[in-house]
C-alpha cells in the first residue's frame, strides 16, 4: 500500500504541474478528476466467478495533439470485486465468496475528437500494479472452491501483482465536464502467479490456471 500511495502521489503531482504549464498552449492543457464504477470479469474456466461493483478513481490530463487527435494520460486507484463459488467444509450448498482486489493504474491513451471538445474516442495501454486478491470474508478462509476437493478460498489470493490491459473508450459532455464509459481487456494472465503456488500438493486439481480479466466502467470526469 505504501508503494501504491508513493507511485500515485508523485504521478499526480507531476501531472498537475505538467498540465497547468500546457494551460493555453493548445497542447495539454487539462487537468481533471475522475471517478467511475467498474465491474470485473476474470474470464476463466479454472472457478466459476462473477463480477462485483467496485470504483476506478484518480487523475486524468486531456490535451490536443494534431487537428483532432489528442492524447490522454493519467493515474487511477482502483478497486475490483469479483465473487467465486464456493462451499464450507461439511457442507454442499454452494455461496459467494467475495474477493477484492486494489491498486494502482497507469494509462496512456490516443485520443480522436469525432465532435470537437463534446465527444472523443479514446485508445491505448494500462498498467494495473495490484494487491493479492484478497478473501474479504476470514470466515470463509477453509471454504472450498467449487469443482475442487481440497482447493481453500485463501489458496486463489496469491495472483500475478502486474497486469497488462488494453483500453477503449468513448467520452462525451462540455470542456469541463465529461461522461465517460470504457471497456478494458486484460491481456496478461492475472491468475498465472497461482500456478507457482505449488497448488498441486494441495488439490490434484490446481493446475494451468488461467484468467485474462476485462473491466467495463462508467463515470464522470472534472476538468479544472
Amino acid at each position: 500500500m505504501k508503494f501504491f500511495l508513493t507511485v500515485t502521489f508523485t504521478f499526480l503531482l507531476t501531472t498537475v504541474v505538467s498540465g497547468q504549464s500546457y494551460m493555453g498552449s493548445g497542447n495539454y492543457n487539462r487537468v481533471g478528476i475522475q471517478a467511475k464504477y467498474a465491474t470485473l470479469d476474470l474470464n476463466t474456466t479454472s472457478f466459476e466467478s462473477e463480477g462485483d461493483g467496485g470504483f476506478q478513481a484518480g487523475l486524468t490530463t486531456r490535451g490536443r495533439l494534431y487537428n483532432n487527435f489528442g492524447m490522454v494520460y493519467g493515474i487511477d486507484l482502483v478497486s475490483l470485486k469479483t465473487n467465486v463459488q464456493g462451499r464450507a467444509l461439511g457442507t454442499r450448498t454452494f455461496e459467494d465468496m467475495p474477493y477484492e482486489i486494489i491498486g494502482a493504474q497507469l494509462n496512456i491513451l490516443l485520443s480522436y475528437n469525432i465532435i470537437g471538445q463534446y465527444l472523443a474516442i479514446d485508445a491505448g495501454p494500462a498498467l494495473l500494479v495490484n494487491s493479492k486478491m484478497k478473501l474479504k470474508q476470514n470466515g470463509q478462509a477453509d471454504n472450498i472452491v467449487k469443482g475442487y476437493a481440497s482447493l481453500k478460498a485463501t489458496d486463489l489470493e496469491e495472483i500475478s501483482r502486474i497486469n497488462g490491459f488494453a483500453i477503449v473508450a468513448l467520452t462525451g459532455g462540455f470542456e469541463r465536464f465529461r461522461f465517460k464509459v470504457q471497456y478494458q481487456y486484460g491481456f496478461t494472465n492475472m491468475l498465472n502467479n497461482l500456478n507457482e503456488q505449488n497448488l498441486l500438493d494441495v488439490d490434484s486439481s490446481a493446475e494451468e490456471f488461467s484468467g485474462n480479466p476485462s473491466v467495463i466502467a462508467a463515470g464522470v470526469v472534472f476538468y479544472f
